[in-house]
């Protein structure tokens, strides 16, 4: 009388295989493309052994998966019932950084990075300046110290997958200087205009020893200041957590 066919088709599932992803490095969270072959019936991907949380099988020859927290450099591996395929070439994972604290300091404070994808660095810098005591304490936080030479900039963390920066600056907090003043002389309560550099968190201004109460910092550069009761003659000083600079005249 003929023959009966099914309205779907029967899936036979084979072991599958892995012929290449992109991107071959990205952040935990990014979206990886799987192409190959015998992925129907995929169970599990998982990077370097972590597995993916998040994957959807678009067709017997694509996957899309998500990287997974914890994630590092290796291998993928896409498994069905019939065995488990593994890349030919290993998944870089990229670090992230997400936030640090605190945002500002001297050389030699430590700050804590937070992100992720921290395991594996080989190093930390300070715009540019490496920190040589940074201490991996997990995938998603690093301790630095701030090297001597750093200047105010972006923090990156290196893997083999490259280097990733920071969003937002460090700010280097670095000795003051006063390079002149203005008026040389003045009664209680006269404004005093100091220049120079580095007048940034800067807790005290004096003259000749006494703290005034009354100052302003215009910008990195300029101090107004006003003359306190009780100054006498003597040199000018500018105050912050990396030292303190003294003017070069009374």
């Amino acid at each position: 009388a003929g023959t009966a066919l099914s309205a779907t088709d029967f899936t036979v599932i084979v072991t599958p295989a892995i012929t290449s992803f992109t991107p071959a490095s990205a952040t935990v969270g990014t979206q990886v493309t799987l192409t190959g072959s015998g992925f129907a019936g995929t169970t599990a991907v998982a990077f370097n052994g972590v597995a993916a949380a998040s994957f959807t099988v678009d067709s017997n020859t694509q996957i899309r998966v998500t990287v997974p927290a914890g994630a590092t450099d290796g291998t993928i591996s896409v498994t069905n019932p019939a065995g488990t395929a593994v890349s030919s070439t290993a998944f870089l994972v990229a670090a992230a950084i997400t936030s640090f604290s605190p945002t500002s300091g001297i050389v030699g404070a430590a700050v804590a990075l937070t992100g992720t994808g921290f395991l594996g660095a080989t190093g930390v810098n300070f715009n540019g300046t490496a920190d040589p005591t940074f201490t991996i304490v997990s995938d998603t936080q690093v301790q630095a110290t701030v090297p001597d030479g750093a200047t105010t900039g972006k923090i990156g963390v290196t893997k083999p997958a490259g280097t990733s920066l920071s969003a937002t600056d460090f700010i280097m907090i670095l000795p003051p200087t006063i390079t002149s003043f203005t008026p040389f002389s003045g009664l209680q309560g006269t404004s005093v205009i100091l220049t120079g550099t580095n007048f940034t968190h800067i807790s005290s201004v004096k003259f000749n020893g006494v703290a005034t109460s009354t100052f302003r910092m215009d910008s990195a550069t300029q101090i107004r200041a006003a003359v306190p009761a009780g100054a006498t003659t003597g040199k000018i000083s500018v105050t912050n957590p990396a030292a303190t600079g003294f003017s070069v005249e009374d």
